[in-house]
């Protein structure tokens, strides 16, 4: 999400299906107490608040694309209630090029 450009509260509660805001809010809590996100506020009226990756969280991007390529590649059955394989083929085939050593 966040790599996605998304960095605000509701827009990440509506990126993902089936979070409640609370479980959200814990799940931030504990990147930013981690290290893998920072919390920014801006004192406006209403106050803003932003997220934004620190560099420990941008070095796990090539760790958490490979975990979602292998998902997309092997569990996709369990990830979508009608996975297209054409669709998802073309995804992982496209993808795991970059990677391929």
């Amino acid at each position: 999400m966040i790599y996605n450009n998304q960095k605000r509260f509701n827009e990440f509660l509506n990126s993902i299906e089936e979070i409640n805001p609370k479980t959200l809010s814990i799940r931030l809590k504990e990147m930013e107490k981690d290290g893998i996100i920072k919390r920014q506020i801006y004192h406006e009226t209403p106050v803003r608040i932003e997220y934004h990756l620190t560099q420990k969280g941008k070095e796990l991007r090539p760790i958490l694309e490979q975990m979602a390529l292998f998902s997309l590649k092997y569990c996709c059955d369990q990830i979508f209630d009608n996975p297209d394989p054409v669709k998802i083929g073309k995804i992982t085939a496209r993808s795991f090029g970059k990677y391929d050593a």
